[in-house]
């Protein structure tokens, strides 16, 4: 068992804080926080990995290559298929709190 408190990334750092990563029996979990201001674009991307997100604060639009397009506000959950290409904007000042997950490949 691991308790970890949940921060942010501070005014001198990248706007993305570790907080978790952890790889037991075949399975990679990591877990944090990202701070994007409004404006802010992340390019479309894979990660290589599930996502789920939960919107601290703030407001998306999330899109993916296939034409879906969603919008989260503050409370909402998403979920991204690690084969998803997404892309997300930055609609308000956001904080987000990320967890990835993955089987190890052998």
């Amino acid at each position: 068992m691991e308790v970890k408190e949940l921060t942010f990334a501070g005014i001198d750092e990248s706007y993305l804080k570790n907080i978790i990563h952890k790889q037991e029996k075949g399975v990679v979990v990591q877990c944090g926080s990202v701070v994007l201001a409004k404006g802010h674009l992340l390019p479309f991307k894979t990660l290589g990995f599930h996502e789920i997100s939960y919107l601290i604060s703030g407001k998306l639009k999330v899109f993916t290559k296939d034409g879906n397009e969603k919008v989260m506000n503050k409370g909402d959950l998403i979920y991204l298929n690690k084969e998803e290409i997404r892309e997300t904007e930055t609609l308000e000042d956001s904080k987000i709190l990320f967890f990835l997950f993955n089987a190890v490949q052998k």
